[in-house]
């Protein structure tokens, strides 16, 4: 039996570096380093080159394959974005093909537009061209094709936070040190200094987008609610107690707790066009989740709750507005009430592979460029309790086994 792709890959891979580094040692040069006296180009002659070629060709297919069609998608913006303004992977029926006239007229692209979109796009395993001018679909394309959230999430990344991220320095430059939420790369792409929750919320395919975008980054098992619920020690809040979901949309997280944990109470806060058309599912007995409006800006109105849960929500602003939003529960916390932050913790540096690092560190500059907002790590975590009332005690930390998000706690000991 042939050997899959993969393994066909990871041989290439190894045999052409063998042949890298034997040249390297035969003629006395340094190995490739990050070290900062590694020469800034490997002297290589062109036979060598060819297997410095084979590695690099190998490791990104192995990598976009690694991902799967999804991971792989966000390599390049500039063709997923016309890919889906103009339904370009809709143009025809995933397992046949077509012309670039064909989707070209589809699409109401002149043909050459669609044709350097599409190969750019084929660049990075989306179609692929099995003959000279005939296009059909990879896994990727068809996963465009076929699931509108992960549609709606390439239309939010290329048409929100890719130009706000072309614009955060210029943000940087214009309002140095700015918290404000109307002070981002995102207004300045904008032509707006309204924050862009406020517009792109008002705006109806904007907004759907958005919300689908936000569907299909939470479909991954790293964000299900059962981290929540296995992960926290609930305590006496678990036998009858109450927990007050801030900003919980429509009670997703608050539904499955529910389920879990048969005595507790749930209310779910959030605005009101959210919570419009919240419904509380048949299997939950009444009374056991209610929604009621509420602007986390506004001081807290359900007193006296075990657990005030914010999943999600903090990261979305900077120190400034998140201090206000921790400091509107306190007046309605009780002594040994809990502050359960559910979001990103940043690792202290080196603590993962860049690979993997990049991600994160990536979205956060993604959030201050749409929001001016911030991931946090432990000590800003910390830090943000205790500027927001020093009788907040912070817990330890914690990280579920296999949740993307931690665990984050404080207790209120004033009275």
């Amino acid at each position: 039996m042939a050997p899959n792709r993969i393994v066909e890959l990871s041989e290439t891979i190894q045999n052409h570096t063998k042949i890298v580094d034997d040249y390297l040692e035969a003629n006395n040069l340094p190995t490739p380093s990050f070290d900062i006296s590694t020469p800034l180009r490997l002297p290589l002659p062109p036979d060598i080159q060819v297997s410095q070629a084979a590695v690099l060709d190998a490791a990104d297919e192995l990598t976009a394959l690694m991902l799967g069609p999804a991971g792989s998608l966000f390599n390049s913006l500039t063709s997923l974005q016309a890919i889906e303004r103009f339904a370009l992977a809709k143009s025809f029926r995933p397992g046949s093909t077509a012309s670039f006239a064909q989707i070209a007229h589809h699409s109401s692209l002149p043909e050459p537009d669609t044709r350097r979109i599409l190969r750019h796009a084929i660049a990075q395993y989306i179609f692929t061209e099995p003959s000279p001018g005939i296009v059909a679909h990879t896994a990727a394309s068809k996963a465009l094709a076929e699931l509108p959230p992960l549609a709606h999430c390439v239309a939010f990344l290329a048409g929100e936070m890719w130009p706000a991220s072309t614009r955060l320095v210029d943000a940087m430059q214009r309002w140095p040190g700015s918290e404000e939420p109307g002070q981002t790369g995102w207004a300045l792409a904008e032509g707006t200094e309204t924050p862009m929750f406020e517009v792109v919320g008002r705006e109806g395919e904007r907004a759907r987008r958005m919300a689908g975008a936000m569907r299909w980054m939470h479909q991954g098992s790293g964000y299900g609610a059962g981290h929540v619920v296995e992960g926290f020690a609930w305590g006496e809040a678990a036998e009858g107690g109450m927990l007050v979901d801030v900003g919980g949309g429509t009670g997703g997280v608050a539904v499955e707790i529910a389920r879990m944990l048969p005595r507790v109470r749930c209310v779910v806060q959030d605005l009101p066009d959210v919570v419009a058309g919240a419904e509380v599912p048949e299997d939950l007995g009444e009374g056991r989740v209610r929604f009621m409006q509420h602007d986390f800006f506004e001081e807290q109105p359900v007193r006296g709750a075990d657990v005030y849960l914010l999943r999600w929500v903090l990261h979305d602003w900077s120190d400034k507005y998140a201090v206000r939003i921790l400091r509107n529960l306190v007046p309605a916390l009780k002594r040994g009430a809990r502050v359960l932050a559910v979001d990103l913790c940043l690792p202290p540096p080196g603590a993962l592979s860049p690979y993997r690092e990049r991600s994160v560190r990536t979205f956060d500059l993604a959030m201050k460029a749409i929001q001016n907002a911030k991931e946090r790590d432990a000590e800003d975590w910390k830090m943000l309790f205790q500027t927001a009332d020093e009788r907040f005690k912070m817990g330890e930390i914690s990280k579920p086994e296999g949740s993307n998000l931690s665990l984050i706690c404080a207790v209120w000991e004033g009275d």
